[in-house]
Order: C-alpha cells, then sequence, then structure tokens
C-alpha cells in the first residue's frame, strides 16, 4: 500500500512530500531522503563534496543499530538512502537529518573529500564504458556537468564557505521522504520533525563552469566501442523505455560477438535513447553501420507482439529491480525527482498497459528527428616484445 502525505508540520509553512510505502512482511525500514538542488553556479560538485563530508559519520551512526548508508548525487538531486530495523525509526531518522546541517570538516577531513571527488573525475575518463557514456550525456545534456565538479570548480571550492555553499542548495521544501518497510505513514512523519531551517548565507556569484572536454582523454581499449544518443520526446516516458528496450533486443540479435546496451536516459533535463556498443576491432566498421541504421531496422520489423513482448520485459525488470525496500525506496524516489508527483512510479507503471505499436513507432520517430551524438573508441594497437 502505497500512501503519500504532506507534512506541513515539520519546518514552518513548507510542506515537503513523504510517501510511505508499507511492506510489513519484514522488519527493516528503507529511508530515502532526496534534496532537489543544482550545484550553484561555478561551484559544480559543491554537492557531493558535502556528501562526502558527511557520510563518515552517518555511517558510523547507522552501524550502530546494524544499519547502513548509501549517499548518491544523481542528476536530479542529493540523495540519502539510510537502511536498517524498522523498530529504530526515529534513530534513523536521525542519521538523515544529521545530513542537512553545514559540515563543520576539519582541515584533513576537507582535503580528503576533495581528493576523493578528484578520483571521481578521473574514472570518469579511465575506462571505455564510463568515457563513452559521459560523452554521449555531454552531447544530449549540455547543461549536466559532472557530479564530481570540474578542475576549475574543484579549485573555487577548496576555499568556499560551506555555510554559503549549503545555504545555495538547502531549503526544507526542496526535500523528498520515500519509506519502504514496516513503517506507518504518521511514523515516518513524527520521526521526522525538526527539519533544520534553510540557511541564510548566499555565495557571491561565479562565473559559470563549463563540461571538461574529453577529447584529449580517450581511453585505452581492448575492443572497439561505438556510442550513439539522442534526445528524445517528453510525452509518453512509458513508450521511450519500451522502444529501448526494443532496439537492445534487435541490435543483440544482430551483433552477436559483440556487447550492447541500450538506455533510455530520464532526468529533469529531458529524455534520451543512448546505444553503447564494444565490438571485436576487425567490426568496427560494420558496428557502426549498424548502430547508426538501428531505429530505421526496428521501425521496419516493428509489431504488436514484439511491443507486447517488450512491455513485460520492461515490467519484469522493474519488479525485479525493486525486489528490496531499499531498492523500492529508489525506484519511487527517482520517478519523483525528475519532476514527477510522489506517485510517478505507480503512474508509469500502469502507463505500460497502454503502450502499443503506434506509440512506440511514434517515440521512435521523434527520437530519429533529433540530431545524434555519436562517440567512437579504436581498439589499442598490441605490440609484441
Amino acid at each position: 500500500m502505497l500512501t503519500i502525505l504532506m507534512m506541513a508540520a515539520l519546518a514552518g509553512d513548507t510542506v515537503p512530500a513523504v510517501t510511505v510505502h508499507r511492506q510489513p512482511a519484514l522488519p527493516v525500514v528503507a529511508l530515502r531522503m532526496a534534496l532537489l538542488a543544482d550545484d550553484p553556479q561555478g561551484f559544480a560538485g559543491a554537492g557531493h563534496l558535502i556528501q562526502h563530508l558527511h557520510l563518515p559519520a552517518m555511517e558510523e551512526q547507522a552501524a550502530r543499530v546494524g544499519g547502513r548508508v548509501q549517499a548518491l548525487r544523481t542528476s536530479d538531486a542529493l540523495v540519502y538512502t539510510v537502511t536498517g530495523p524498522a523498530a529504530e525509526l526515529d534513530f534513523l531518522a536521525g542519521v538523515l537529518r544529521g545530513a542537512l546541517n553545514v559540515p563543520r570538516p576539519a582541515q584533513p577531513q576537507l582535503l580528503m573529500a576533495l581528493n576523493t571527488l578528484a578520483e571521481e573525475r578521473g574514472a570518469e575518463r579511465e575506462t571505455a564504458a564510463s568515457y563513452v557514456r559521459a560523452a554521449l550525456r555531454q552531447g544530449v545534456f549540455p547543461g549536466e556537468l559532472p557530479a564530481a565538479g570540474t578542475a576549475a570548480s574543484a579549485r573555487r571550492l577548496e576555499t568556499a564557505p560551506l555555510e554559503a555553499l549549503w545555504g545555495e542548495m538547502y531549503s526544507p521544501g526542496r526535500l523528498a521522504v520515500v519509506a519502504v518497510g514496516d513503517v506507518g505513514a504518521e511514523q515516518v512523519t513524527r520521526a521526522l520533525r525538526g527539519l533544520p531551517a534553510a540557511a541564510g548565507e548566499r555565495l557571491a556569484e561565479a562565473m559559470p563552469d563549463t563540461a571538461p572536454s574529453l577529447a584529449a582523454d580517450t581511453p585505452q581499449a581492448t575492443r572497439a566501442w561505438v556510442g550513439w544518443a539522442a534526445s528524445a520526446p517528453a510525452d509518453d516516458a512509458a513508450s521511450l523505455s519500451v522502444a529501448a528496450r526494443l532496439l537492445g533486443n534487435r541490435l543483440r540479435r544482430g551483433m552477436t560477438g559483440s556487447t550492447v546496451e541500450v538506455e533510455h536516459w530520464w532526468t529533469h533535463r529531458g529524455h534520451a535513447l543512448a546505444i553503447v556498443v564494444a565490438t571485436p576491432g576487425p567490426r568496427a566498421a560494420a558496428a557502426r553501420r549498424t548502430v547508426s541504421g538501428a531505429l530505421a531496422t526496428t521501425l521496419g520489423a516493428l509489431d504488436a507482439e514484439a511491443v507486447r513482448d517488450a512491455v513485460a520485459g520492461v515490467r519484469r525488470d522493474l519488479l525485479f529491480f525493486s525486489r528490496t525496500p531499499e531498492r523500492m525506496a529508489e525506484v519511487l524516489g527517482a520517478f519523483a525527482d525528475r519532476g514527477g508527483e510522489p506517485d510517478a512510479a505507480q503512474r508509469f507503471f500502469a502507463a505500460l498497459d497502454g503502450v502499443t505499436e503506434a506509440s512506440v513507432r511514434a517515440a521512435l520517430e521523434g527520437v530519429r528527428a533529433s540530431e545524434p551524438v555519436t562517440v567512437g573508441i579504436a581498439p589499442q594497437r598490441l605490440v609484441p616484445n
């Protein structure tokens, strides 16, 4: 049972939404708290830096009651999820509340967190799979900067006042909470009372960050990599997800010996379909041709039976991924973070019933009307000793 509760008592006149999915079979609860915020202009990576500063203390606190903590910086929000015994709901909620205060790190802690961000920025460029996805996302969502920031923003973050950074991002009205497990809505409401007020400090204006160029950092690879992505219309997310599955099914059947991933990217910035292929070097040219013609060939082979099978596959994957409380909390929260209502995940699941051959065809035609972004990585040449 899904309960959506507006909590006007939490912080003055603010009314952040709490979504509760009751699962009494196991005596556990997953609490997911999302702060819908962009990093301040010129300080990309600020939110993720603050997460790294809070995380060690949160992990230590949750471990006292056998709980665990996860911190993510998504395209849409700063997300913390704490999972533990349902009987410790009040304590676990207190762990989350602690992440809403301005961190007060000692200098070594701050340097360690900044170093972790630098390592994450490098990791995005080190492997072919992450490099291809980063380059494609940069093309279809040019306003989206890496979660770990940029080299230029890192230099500003070294001296920026944390109070002002947090003041730019936090207010109780930007919070959304999802609880999944053996708890009730009123219990969650009581446990989350006492949120900090919005911070008052603000930053001086800074020059905006620009996305780092990936051209000079192409990673080495033992296989050829082909990446393709295009923005998609935002009016029918369910048909887009089904279209992505149909594209993947068709490409995998025709590209045996290659690794094929087709993904529906969905953030508050919009939608895109992306294709990432790893293939043996001698097949690279054929792979590029196949990927570039994938939309046309999928449209040409589209039929009602294939659409029905793809709908069943999308539904099955969503249910399988949501099999644990923390994953169910992530699904419910991620749909809402994109700008949807608290019940957006349920609406998407219901919308799958209405997906037809005609709606998938319209979705694919909409993608085909966009200018695609392409990325290629040639396999490295191995020179024998």
